[in-house]
């Protein structure tokens, strides 16, 4: 069990390596746009952004999640009909998302904005749209075939040409929230292309009916569920627009995004995770046993992390924002530990994935976004950034408890709840000794930088670490520190399950 856990781990490394690079190149844009955007202007980008978001879902039909489904599924000799089936839908539906949005600008833009200024913004995030949508067939591809480098060039490039193309234009060529929208079109663009690059040899144009059928009813479930969870994400800043204004929508969002952070370990850890899951179910003979360690390892991972971003939020705003957001900090740990429990979700749904019951997971987020709805109304009236911020989290907890109850009906998963909840307990408390720390920043720094110490001291202390446990992070240690100095040794070890 451990060397197919590790190779879990090992894979998640790998995508983990674009996720840093990711993020931490797409983060140096928040003191960049934070200090050449006022707060009105970056919380237009984050209202069309977020439109953008959820017109990509309806686009993708969950065609990137069902394309893992058919491929498993799918002999060998009709793969390549699958990849092809999938490649065609998710060209021209898309493309037809992108110009309806495209034709209807101006409503748009009076919708969202009460004025139809924004039409232009509008019609280059329909661009936008065709390409993310369209991307999602050739990163599934890769992922799907073990081909981790490819799709961290893929990545890579998107993020990077994004960048490049954010710095010239809004920086230097002072072209404002143009610019932002430009650069954001530009990096999909070229990603896209580099994409078709990679996998259109692989892509037969055999149209199959019967298999898009097949991928559509283990895809478009998850549509509704797509949008359900746009309101848990994204419904708040229309609220606060509603509310309160566009400047307190983009001081929230600044904080939104550094408490998202949790997803550069939750999201490397999930597009590793599906090609396994699949394999593991279908060909070992207690599957169960290895998705209840899986879980209890990723939580781990994730809830570490997600309280390393909330003890040092204010410093991190500090440092990474102008003085106009500063103030941004207090929602950060609320919405780290949303992601927390939305990685719990997506781990806890293990049963109704491989059941092929994604309606579960579309009641569960129905559910849980009709909660948030009437949360965001009554909480954001009341309490601005603070009540968002609440009902994000209230939601995404309520959304992974309902995903469990519906997955253990089809398929019971024996998690390891103490230990869930031990991590939790400890994490929480040490979090909210944080809040309190008022100091300088050196000293608040000092200070924070024990009490994160103290979690692992402590679950150790407390016998969360079973002795196996112990000797396996002895072993991967060992690994690590053998192929020091030897990253791509490193690398293929960790593929391998940690085996050299």
């Amino acid at each position: 069990m451990f060397k197919e856990l590790t190779k879990v781990f090992g894979e998640s490394i790998i995508y983990g390596l674009t996720g840093v690079i990711s993020t931490f190149i797409s983060v140096l844009l928040v003191p960049i746009y934070t200090r050449v955007l006022n707060p009105g202007d970056y919380g237009v980008t984050a209202l069309l952004g977020i439109f953008s978001s959820i017109l990509v879902v309806i686009a993708g039909m969950g065609m990137s999640s069902a394309i893992f489904w058919a491929y498993f599924r799918a002999k060998e000799r009709e793969r390549s009909t699958v990849v092809g089936t999938s490649f065609v839908f998710q060209t021209v539906f898309p493309f037809f998302i992108a110009s309806v949005v495209f034709v209807l600008s101006g409503f748009i833009s009076k919708a969202i904005f009460s004025s139809a200024e924004n039409a232009l913004l509008v019609k280059i995030a329909a661009g936008t749209i065709f390409f993310q949508a369209g991307l999602l067939v050739p990163l599934a591809l890769l992922r799907a075939d073990g081909s981790p480098r490819k799709y961290i060039m893929i990545t890579l490039t998107n993020v990077l040409a994004t960048v490049f193309f954010s710095i010239i234009l809004v920086v230097f060529l002072h072209t404002g929230v143009l610019g932002v929208f430009l650069a954001n079109l530009f990096g999909p663009a070229i990603a896209y292309l580099l994409g078709l690059y990679f996998t259109l040899r692989r892509i037969s144009f055999n149209f199959s009916f019967p298999w898009l059928r097949e991928m559509l009813s283990f895809g478009a479930p998850m549509v509704p569920a797509g949008l359900a969870m746009w309101v848990m994400n994204s419904s708040d800043r229309y609220f606060l627009k509603a509310f309160t204004s566009t400047a307190d929508v983009g001081i929230y969002n600044v904080g939104y995004r550094i408490g998202m952070l949790v997803t550069l370990v939750s999201g490397a850890l999930q597009l590793a995770y599906p090609r396994f899951m699949f394999s593991i179910y279908n060909d070992k003979p207690n599957p169960q046993d290895y998705f209840r360690k899986i879980n209890t390892y990723f939580y781990l991972l994730i809830f570490t992390f997600a309280l390393g971003i909330s003890i040092f939020s204010k410093e991190a705003v500090q440092v990474l924002t102008g003085p106009a957001f500063h103030d941004s900090y207090v929602v950060v740990p609320l919405v780290a530990f949303s992601y927390v429990a939305y990685s719990l979700y997506l781990n806890f749904g293990t049963g109704v994935s491989v059941t092929k019951k994604t309606y579960f997971s579309t009641a569960a987020t129905l559910i849980a976004g009709g909660l948030n709805l009437l949360l965001n109304y009554v909480l954001i009236s009341r309490f601005g950034i603070m009540g968002a911020a609440v009902s994000t989290l209230v939601s995404f907890i309520l959304l992974a408890l309902t995903e469990l109850y519906f997955s253990q009906r089809v398929y019971p998963i024996p998690f390891e709840f103490k230990r869930l909840l031990l991590v939790a307990l400890i994490g929480g408390l040490l979090a909210w000794l944080s809040s309190l720390i008022n100091l300088e920043f050196i000293y608040a720094f000092i200070i924070k930088s024990i009490l994160f110490l103290v979690f692992p001291v402590t679950l150790y202390l407390l016998g969360f670490f079973e002795k196996r446990e112990l000797n396996n992070l002895a072993r991967i240690w060992f690994v690590i520190k053998s192929n020091r100095g030897r990253p791509r040794k490193l690398i293929e070890s960790l593929k391998q399950g940690l085996i050299v």
